[in-house]
């Protein structure tokens, strides 16, 4: 019987021989073998770290003291409006639908507002109202019902809300001369009030003094 080699041979901890039978050894682990999963790793680490940057963005508020962020949208004649054309101009820039009850609360004094104001002030004031509905087949109608003049802007697509980071409707903004947010009203407000307009009746009367370096504009 011929005699195995001694390395087929391995001795069990109870002192018997054992025959090995396995075969090739396993061949060892190398880095280059991992790279594959190293690399996946970083992978989904780069994609959740910029997940979690692009929510943050989302949800950052617009901040008062800063530019106003551009925008073009069209109005309900089909006119393109720019946000930065109303430069030298105090906006109110107002975010509603027509399904919003406390809008439709709000638009009788917004309506007197924008008579008196630009009455007053002549081309020192303008009123922007952005309508986030989805159709704009409702909003003549709901003009004509609530006998409103004021430009209407429509964001089908919601780009200048999300822009904005609305968090409902109606949601006001008051930008000076400069293109600056001076003002952030959240829900309706009675502009019948003095009180509620006289901070726009200020900036009208005493007109911001450009930034340093120039005039300022609107961001974006």
């Amino acid at each position: 019987m011929p005699t195995p080699n001694a390395n087929e041979l391995e001795v069990d901890g109870d002192g018997t021989n054992s025959v090995d039978v396995s075969g090739d050894p396993t061949p060892p682990v190398t880095i280059a073998s991992r790279l594959p999963v190293i690399i996946g790793f970083v992978v989904i680490c780069g994609l959740a770290f910029g997940l979690v940057f692009m929510q943050g963005a989302k949800y950052e508020p617009v901040l008062l003291g800063k530019l106003a962020p551009d925008f073009v949208l069209n109005d309900l004649n089909g006119e393109t409006r720019k946000l930065s054309d109303y430069h030298g101009q105090v906006v109110f820039l107002n975010f509603w639908a027509t399904w919003c009850k406390p809008c439709q609360e709000e638009m009788p004094s917004m309506e007197q507002l924008h008579q008196d104001l630009e009455a007053e002030f002549s081309d020192g004031f303008v009123m922007l109202a952005v309508s986030i509905d989805k159709s704009a087949d409702d909003i003549p109608a709901f003009m004509a019902k609530h006998k409103l003049t004021f430009p209407v802007l429509h964001d089908r697509w919601g780009k200048v809300d999300r822009i904005y980071k609305i968090m409902g409707v109606p949601e006001t903004y008051i930008i000076d001369q400069t293109g600056v947010l001076v003002e952030k009203i959240i829900g309706p407000r009675d502009w019948n009030v003095a009180q509620n307009v006289q901070g726009m009746i200020d900036l009208l009367k005493n007109t911001p003094a450009p930034s340093v370096g120039g005039d300022s504009t609107y961001d974006g």
